[in-house]
């Protein structure tokens, strides 16, 4: 057996890989879902994409029942290396141990085959696999589909920036201020915008817009706020500001600004500043963002053929990384910023320094504007002298903020927990330092110091691709929109762009293709609604109004009024907000012909306001809120990943033991 010719790594994976593309041309096909075995539908390719995008391979997206034949292959191929070997059935090892030849062949077989399939998972690429399942006789459909892939291509033009035919009739310059955090961008932006006769503001959120509509409307420049869950309209305004997803491409403007365009790339969201870079008609366009967008937004720009100058900012203080270690609570100090990831972890450390005798604001997320903007200005007052916040501090919150702790260096992004990101440190950590109020701008973290100093002192890679949504005009189609949804996914990226993930858009049209009957354009409408479809609250009230706008009932008819009770607590609270938020959103989209929809919103907004005053009342409680431990009640360190302290867990051993 020593000189015996064994089957490589790379042989295993030549066998594996080829009886994989045979089985794909030929046979049924089976994935595996909820424990049992599924035939693939006319969605696969969108599956599969999915699937690929999750970081896995196309090769173990199959199941195949009984794939016994490439280890059949291997053992074929190893009795052919070693005929000597054929009818023998023990050999003596060098420990003068009898071993069973057929064992020992078998398991060091199934190691290779095992080792193989690792390689051919990764050698297989989706475009090939998509490739063969097309001359799979089993699923026509497949075909069909590539046949409507290219009917969509013929659909599109060459050139992306022609799908905006009014921003191309306007002479565009474009003015792009380049900097770090906390460099002044934004501030020289919207100080031309207001200068200039007719203006509109696009932010990344809603607390943006309605911060800068609040500061033109102060400088004495009417200015209209609308994003999709709220509006306030300023009679005679020619001053908007708005979320860049509610961007108008057929109005004119004097003056735009897009603020935080390196969000071009993000996943889910880049198609919007990628559209308000394109197709924003107006006359000079400021865009505000980080360096490593520079080199993508100039490309599209000179795709447009507009015109471009560059304004490059620079921080007014220094930031540096605090030198030292940071123990929390013991090192907090008047000034500092904590950063943490969740909402829980926010309020469980405030109620920490709360016990210090610190006075916190807190600020994440989920807070309403007028919540996140009471607790801002308790900072700002002087009534607080410390934020803990989650990294939505880290766009456009300028406050005084004199150094930034990292009490957290990972974060969930929606796919799984990682660790933060060079580009993402910049962003949170440039918030220290305000002019003004700060000589330098300091940065520390309570541990893996070495993650957040060498993310500071990174470079970006540049950005190279812009996001891009599915064209609104292929709902005309001679398909159904998920089938429209799926080709346009199916579609290879080009040139500068990418396209953005539509998961969620081709579930939802799902959903409605079998249980409404609605136009294509309700439909798209409908499915770009934001709400979190894993709430079962939400998903079932958005369900709720898809039906009713179906059979012709007013959008909201048979909801019950949402507002503020007495006894409600923060969680509820919040909940309710984001009811309400769902609640207009689905009103000025889909009902806004409603008879008594001015009403409705007007509802809305007035249930909105009290319960965002309840959730300023209630966090002054929920500062007050500890992990305690589920069996003696003592409290817990506010990151203690387990539900018992260490005394009880003790206990609880030394009991086990007797």
């Amino acid at each position: 057996m020593r000189d015996a010719v064994w089957p490589t790594d790379e042989d295993a994976a030549h066998i594996a890989a080829d009886v994989f593309r045979k089985k794909l041309v030929s046979q049924r096909l089976y994935t595996k879902k909820r424990h049992r075995d599924q035939e693939i539908t006319p969605q696969i390719e969108f599956d599969l994409r999915t699937w690929t995008e999750s970081g896995k391979a196309p090769y173990d997206y199959f199941h195949f029942k009984h794939n016994t034949l490439p280890m059949k292959k291997l053992r074929q191929r190893f009795a052919e290396a070693n005929p000597e070997l054929d009818g023998l059935t023990r050999y003596v090892s060098q420990r003068g141990n009898w071993v069973n030849i057929p064992e020992h062949v078998e398991k060091r077989l199934h190691k290779t085959l095992d080792r193989g399939e690792r390689l051919a998972a990764s050698q297989i690429s989706l475009s090939e696999t998509i490739d063969l399942l097309e001359h799979n006789g089993h699923y026509p459909f497949i075909k069909n589909r590539s046949r409507e892939r290219e009917l969509i291509k013929k659909q599109i033009p060459e050139h992306i920036a022609e799908l905006f035919p009014v921003a191309r009739s306007v002479e565009r310059h474009f003015v792009l201020h380049v900097g770090p955090t906390n460099s002044g961008k934004t501030h020289e932006a919207i100080t031309d915008c207001e200068q200039a006769e007719t203006g509109v503001y696009l932010a990344p959120l809603r607390l943006l817009a309605m911060e800068e509509a609040e500061r033109m409307n102060r400088d004495g420049v009417p200015c209209s706020m609308v994003t999709g869950e709220e509006e306030r309209l300023i009679p005679g305004a020619m001053h908007m500001a708005s979320t860049i997803e509610m961007m108008s491409e057929e109005r004119l403007y004097d003056v735009a600004v897009i603020d935080e365009c390196q969000m071009i790339a993000d996943r889910d969201r880049g198609w919007a500043w990628t559209q308000a870079v394109l197709g924003i008609a107006a006359k000079t366009v400021h865009v505000c963002m980080a360096p490593e967008a520079q080199a993508l937004v100039t490309a599209l720009i000179e795709e447009c053929g507009d015109t471009w100058e560059v304004v490059t900012h620079h921080r007014a203080t220094p930031l540096e990384m605090e030198g030292g270690g940071f123990v929390f609570p013991r090192d907090v100090r008047a000034g500092d910023a904590l950063v943490v990831f969740s909402r829980k972890s926010v309020l469980q450390a405030a109620s920490i320094l709360e016990d210090e005798g610190r006075r916190v604001s807190v600020i994440y997320g989920a807070l309403p504007y007028d919540a996140r903007r009471a607790e801002t200005m308790k900072f700002l007052s002087g009534e607080t002298d410390v934020v803990v916040a989650t990294d939505a501090i880290g766009m456009g919150m300028n406050l005084p903020i004199k150094r930034i702790v990292f009490l957290e260096t990972d974060k969930f992004d929606g796919m799984r927990h990682r660790d933060l990101t060079p580009a993402e440190i910049k962003q949170i950590a440039g918030r220290a330092g305000r002019r003004g109020f700060a000589e330098k701008g300091l940065v520390t973290s309570s541990f893996n110091r070495s993650l957040i100093a060498e993310g500071l002192a990174a470079g970006v890679e540049p950005l190279e691709k812009a996001r891009v949504s599915m064209p609104r005009f292929l709902v005309n189609m001679d398909s159904r929109l998920s089938q429209t949804i799926q080709d346009w996914q199916g579609l290879p990226d080009d040139g500068l762009y990418l396209k953005t993930d539509m998961t969620r858009a081709f579930h939802l049209c799902v959903w409605l293709e079998v249980n409404c009957e609605l136009t294509k354009t309700d439909m798209l409408r409908a499915v770009t609604i934001p709400f979190d479809e894993n709430d079962l609250g939400m998903w079932a009230l958005w369900r709720h109004a898809m039906k009713n706008y179906d059979k012709g009932r007013p959008i909201l008819d048979g909801f019950e009024r949402v507002a503020y009770q007495p006894g409600d607590g923060l969680d509820r609270l919040e909940k309710k907000y984001r009811t309400l938020d769902l609640m207009y959103y689905l009103q000025r989209s889909l009902g806004e012909n409603e008879t008594y929809a001015d009403e409705e919103k007007r509802d809305i907004l007035g249930c909105k306001a009290e319960v965002a005053d309840a959730i300023i009342r209630r966090l002054k409680k929920a500062k007050r809120v500890y992990r305690r431990c589920r069996i003696c009640g003592a409290k817990l360190p506010w990151n203690d990943p387990y539900s018992v302290c260490d005394a009880c867990y003790q206990a609880g051993k030394a009991g086990a033991r007797h």
